[in-house]
């Protein structure tokens, strides 16, 4: 198959050997230039999408798919009929859980703390399959604040809403079995877990109260609804950090206009390159014409180096941002502070499908703004162009 004589002619005005000129130089920097914007452009993308998978990840094996609690935040009757039918034919698995406050206590600090009692740990913060009567799990936040370590012992008082004040409190001892850290320093601070038994125990609940339901199901998409009843309510972990979701979408677009508009200035200066070839080539253009040539055929030269430029920059800005976003996963260089994010390390995400978008819009671009600078080669005459020749 034989090479387009347009594609020949573009490879050789673009790269020519020997050439010294000012528009090889140029071409070299509109391929910089744009290779850069592309890169900005993919690297913003990643970590938007790294941010929102990361914060997702985290808040879903917190929150479960969802959860079912009392409209008005009452304890609820695990054996109760229509939670029963809910447990039943409900698909995936189905956990009650125990959550109120409490006060921790070690040596002479104290702080306040939300205990929850599960019958598990979520897997993405501890490898305890099951938490035994008298233990308990903090978070590396609250350790580090009350300088509580493994096996030390700490006391808990319930602070039940229920219990009457004249009661004289209950306070119980647990033991520490492991230290859980998350990034999130609202869990890493506050969140305490034990078992099921332990927590009505503390919050002074009977045998057969929980606080609700957690809804955990292996489907890709689980269900946004569940048909509950007035006094229950089901919530997705996303419904219940709706705004938090909201402000990362409403960020992405300002960033995304701020790193476009360096590649912008790399369209910009593809112009420019695709101007400065066509002054230092216009003897070549004219004995091009004078032999014959149609317009469209050097019309479509030009384009061709337009487009060479921005397939070429936006490959190398794809190779350079892939390669800044497999530094950060394997070595964690840029840092940030965890007590303002939701994360101590910038997250990234490797999105196959913005990233080709990015890619053929930068070629596509390139293709079009290339026409700027060619489309008055049709008032071009042989005789003003070799006048001086």
């Amino acid at each position: 198959m034989k090479t387009p004589v347009s594609f020949k002619f573009a490879l050789r005005f673009l790269f020519s050997k020997g050439s010294d000129t000012f528009s090889s130089y140029a071409s070299l920097l509109a391929i910089g230039g744009l290779s850069i914007g592309v890169s900005s452009l993919m690297l913003t993308a990643s970590i938007i999408n790294g941010f929102h998978d990361t914060i997702s990840d985290k808040l879903s094996s917190f929150e479960g798919d969802g959860r079912l609690g009392h409209i008005l935040g009452k304890s609820i009757c695990i054996n109760d009929a229509d939670i029963d039918s809910l447990v039943n034919y409900t698909p995936g698995e189905v956990s009650p859980f125990i959550n109120g406050v409490a006060l921790l206590r070690f040596g002479s600090k104290a702080e306040g703390v939300i205990i929850e009692g599960v019958d598990a740990p979520p897997n993405s913060i501890s490898n305890i399959e099951k938490i035994n009567d008298g233990n308990i799990i903090i978070g590396k936040g609250l350790a580090s604040s009350l300088n509580i370590k493994v096996n030390d012992k700490i006391y808990l008082q319930g602070l039940s809403s229920d219990e009457p004040l004249s009661n004289f409190p209950k306070i119980r001892s647990f033991t520490v079995s492991d230290i859980f850290y998350s990034g999130l320093q609202e869990y890493d601070k506050s969140l305490t877990y034990m078992s099921l038994y332990d927590a009505r125990s503390v919050l002074a609940l009977e045998e057969t109260d929980v606080s609700g339901l957690i809804f955990n199901n292996e489907e890709k998409n689980p269900p946004t609804m569940l048909d509950v009843n007035y006094p229950y309510y089901y919530e997705t972990w996303k419904q219940k950090h709706a705004l938090l979701f909201e402000w990362i979408s409403l960020q992405q677009w300002p960033a995304y206009l701020m790193f476009g508009l360096i590649a912008l200035v790399g369209l910009v200066n593809l112009i420019a390159a695709i101007t400065m070839i066509i002054i230092e080539k216009t003897k070549q253009i004219g004995i091009l014409l004078a032999q014959g040539t149609s317009k469209s055929f050097l019309r479509d030269i030009f384009i061709i180096q337009g487009g060479f430029i921005g397939l070429i920059g936006g490959l190398i800005g794809g190779v350079l941002s892939i390669f800044i976003i497999m530094i950060q996963l394997k070595y964690r260089i840029l840092e940030i502070p965890s007590d303002i994010y939701f994360m101590d390390q910038i997250p990234v995400s490797f999105d196959y499908i913005i990233f080709s978008v990015i890619l053929m819009l930068s070629f596509i671009l390139s293709l079009l703004a290339s026409w700027f600078p060619v489309r008055n080669l049709s008032d071009l005459k042989p005789s003003d162009a070799l006048r001086y020749e």
